[in-house]
């Protein structure tokens, strides 16, 4: 591995191989498989992980890891250069990461493949909408990487021998699931208005991209191939319990990208962490909501009986937790349970589908602090649609009454501000302008009672939403950040005068858009998913009007 400085050989060499070596005689294809982050951020991500996996498995490829700090050796010959995207401002760092392989960063002008590499990208953020990111990728793989990975490299084995590129992507294009951006056109109703038609350029061209789903077998599980003490979670065993979430709040991605909810079996589970104890203490359970696992209790339990291990749950559900759970918990080894509540507000609650009720909450509380656990960390969000200043008050004075009555717990309250998501019953809500007194107000409110707020940071959650509703007119904007410093004052600095062509920080953030208005990413979601989704979000809109209140 190609490393810069002795810090780096150290990470290197900290590493423990869980996966079995595949032997591979004559492997024809090298792929560059990347994380647009750092080391110690990427080999914390499970995606990043399986997907290396499921590529190192193909007797056929040669796969070398590469990350923004480190990559490894023999990764600069690489034919498919590919990319998890789990955060949408990493796109400052594939382009500098394409820079690196020599690789112009749009499509349009890269060469056959024997010059430039083709480019392919995967994550939630580029199968919720990869439009923005369009002029930078070769192909898309939208859904499961189980499914599309394979798939991919099926297809690429046929594709390879194409005489051009553009007869290559047109071949990958027929795969279910492979995007192939380049291959379709937009056209507005203005330069800066709304989209008038999404189509494909060629009649062999399927006119929409389909993600698909992986229906597991009893004995699968995504699980920790590489395990590093130079990561986020430092020689951590992670394993993903469940997938999704069944009870889909409405702006929540991780519910309605990943559908159907899906459980790993506690048996699968079991036997994966005792072949990980040989090699580490430490497992983490991962999941939108770990204790929805429909057999939870069972697997606290053997767990409990497993000696020496040291267990972290990512977040659990108020309303999951029993005096079991967190004497389980504790035994374990945790000193805190984070818990989503989004807002003391009912109302709100009801408005985005929470399905969590204050007696609950004030429940889950009470055996929190009853279990010895010594603190408790709220997860909340302001600028929801339809929020109005009595919920924030709603907020105070829930946590006024924790605090109050449960003196002995440290409270932290997390806060962002709402983020429309595509794919999202609240896609077409825009956010709150007014976020930022809210905030100002929680934070006040709050330290008054000794409860310390965690407030993300605004400016950056603007840049996410413009990002996450964006459309293929940001690509350039995008660009020109890339080519800069990358931070805030460049943001501000483009958006007081965007490229030409380019709608406004308005129009992506802050406009409430039509149901009729079609959306970019309007030709990989299938009709029956559009209605589905807008169906959700008329029911919040009839509890509003409803009246329903705390």
């Amino acid at each position: 591995m190609r490393l810069r400085g002795k810090r780096y050989i150290h990470m290197f060499n900290t590493e423990k191989r869980l996966a079995p070596i595949i032997s591979k005689q004559s492997p024809e294809t090298v792929v560059g498989w990347y994380f647009p982050n750092n080391y110690d951020v990427g080999m914390s991500g499970l995606g990043y992980q399986l997907v290396w996996w499921l590529l190192e498995q193909e007797p056929l490829l040669e796969i070398k890891r590469g990350f923004l700090d480190l990559q490894e050796s023999g990764i600069e010959a690489s034919q498919l250069l590919g990319f998890t995207v789990s955060w949408e401002l990493d796109f400052v760092n594939i382009l500098k990461i394409l820079e690196r392989h020599h690789v112009p960063p749009l499509v349009k002008d890269r060469k056959n493949l024997d010059e430039h590499p083709l480019v392919f990208g995967g994550g939630p953020v580029l199968t919720a909408n990869p439009e923005p990111f369009a002029d930078f990728f070769d192909l898309i793989l939208l859904g499961d990487a189980e499914v599309m990975v394979p798939s991919f490299v099926e297809a690429w084995e046929k594709a390879k021998h194409c005489k051009t590129r553009l007869e290559c992507l047109k071949q990958l294009s027929q795969t279910p699931g492979i995007y192939v951006p380049s291959l379709y056109e937009i056209s507005y109703e203005n330069k800066t208005g709304p989209i008038k038609e999404i189509n494909s350029i060629y009649e062999d061209v399927p006119n929409s991209v389909a993600k698909q789903v992986f229906n597991a077998p009893d004995h699968y599980a995504t699980h920790t191939q590489i395990l590093s003490s130079a990561t986020a979670w430092s020689d951590t065993f992670l394993i993903e319990v469940v997938r999704s979430c069944p009870q889909e709040c409405r702006f929540c991605l991780a519910s309605f990208l990943t559908r159907p909810f899906r459980a790993t079996t506690v048996d699968t589970i079991i036997e994966k962490v005792n072949t990980a104890l040989r090699h580490t203490k430490r497992v983490g359970l991962l999941g939108p909501s770990v204790t929805e696992h429909p057999q939870f209790h069972e697997l606290a339990r053997r767990l409990l009986a497993t000696p020496d291990i040291e267990l972290t749950i990512a977040s659990v559900r108020a309303d999951s937790l029993t005096p079991e759970i967190l004497s389980t918990l504790k035994q374990l080894g945790q000193r805190s349970v984070t818990i989503a509540i989004e807002s003391g507000s009912e109302r709100l609650r009801a408005i985005m589908k929470k399905n969590l009720s204050e007696a609950e909450i004030l429940h889950a509380v009470e055996l929190i602090d009853q279990s010895g656990l010594s603190g408790v960390k709220f997860y909340g969000i302001v600028g929801l649609p339809h929020e109005i200043q009595h919920d924030l008050e709603e907020t105070v004075r829930l946590l006024t009454m924790l605090k109050k009555k449960h003196k002995r717990l440290k409270f932290v309250f997390g806060v962002s501000s709402f983020v429309p998501k595509a794919q999202t019953p609240f896609q077409w809500s825009g956010r709150d302008k007014n976020c930022a007194p809210k905030l100002e107000y929680l934070r006040k409110n709050l330290a008054k009672i000794g409860v310390e707020m965690r407030p993300e940071s605004l400016n950056w959650s603007e840049i996410q939403t413009l990002i996450s509703r964006g459309d293929r007119r940001l690509n350039q904007a995008l660009l020109e950040i890339a080519r800069g410093p990358g931070n805030l004052g460049a943001w501000k600095r483009l958006l007081r005068r965007p490229p030409e062509g380019m709608p406004g920080l308005d129009y992506y953030a802050y406009r409430e858009i039509p149901y009729d208005e079609i959306l970019p990413w309007h030709h990989i979601v299938d009709q029956k998913r559009s209605d589905y989704l807008q169906k959700h979000d008329q029911a919040a809109v009839q509890i509003v009007q409803a009246g329903i209140s705390a």
